[in-house]
């Protein structure tokens, strides 16, 4: 796990951090693996008062891998590539499926989840940062629900999650374009809690002061 997410706990507060910094925090199965084991555990630390999750590098997260993605897609064959679908797609965790489980797993932490954003949050990275109770964002970071360019819907809990922060018509337009926003437009539209210059520093600060009281 420690290759792809480090976490250190301090007086309540836990830092974690996607550690995939040369390939933008791309997501691959091994980042998802690492972002369900980590919640998990973190939903059962004694003593924790606040989470802040941030990635290392420019970037907070680039999204799929998509190398990795076509691999897992399956073969040309189409019996076996229904099958590997199917496998993709089952409901392994309640009503999630694993990759739905690494941003959902985020909300069942019992104690505040700050999202430090920078750099990029692109499709999976943009919803993974939607998984947490708050976002801290850069003015400057570039979002997008870009899944329309492959053809995919944001379905790792962006459809649940983002109608809960912005208007529908909102959301429909993102989606459907998949046009980059920054991180003044994500304030604007509902999706940034707070736009600060130094995400992570702020966050933190946060996740200290909550934890404080």
């Amino acid at each position: 796990m420690e290759e792809r997410i480090r976490v250190s706990i301090s007086e309540g507060v836990a830092d974690v951090r996607l550690v995939r910094a040369g390939k933008v925090n791309a997501l691959a199965k091994a980042m998802f693996e690492a972002l369900v084991e980590t919640g998990t555990r973190l939903a059962r630390e004694p003593g924790l008062r606040a989470v802040v999750i941030s990635g290392e590098g420019r970037a907070f997260c680039a999204g799929l891998d998509m190398g990795r993605f076509a691999q897992m897609s399956g073969p040309a064959d189409p019996t076996r590539r229904a099958a590997n679908e199917l496998r993709l797609g089952t409901r392994s965790h309640g009503i999630a499926n694993a990759a739905q489980y690494a941003v959902l797993v985020w909300r069942e932490i019992p104690v505040p989840v700050i999202a430090a954003v920078h750099g990029v949050a692109f499709g999976g990275g943009f919803q993974l940062a939607l998984g947490a109770d708050l976002r801290f964002v850069a003015p400057d970071t570039k979002m997008s629900v870009m899944e329309i360019k492959w053809g995919l819907v944001p379905d790792m809990g962006g459809m649940m999650l983002m109608p809960r922060l912005a208007r529908t018509d909102v959301v429909a337009e993102l989606t459907y374009s998949g046009r980059v926003f920054t991180g003044s437009e994500a304030f604007a539209m509902g999706f940034a809690t707070r736009v600060c210059d130094d995400p992570y520093a702020q966050a933190t600060a946060f996740a200290r002061e909550i934890a404080g009281k």
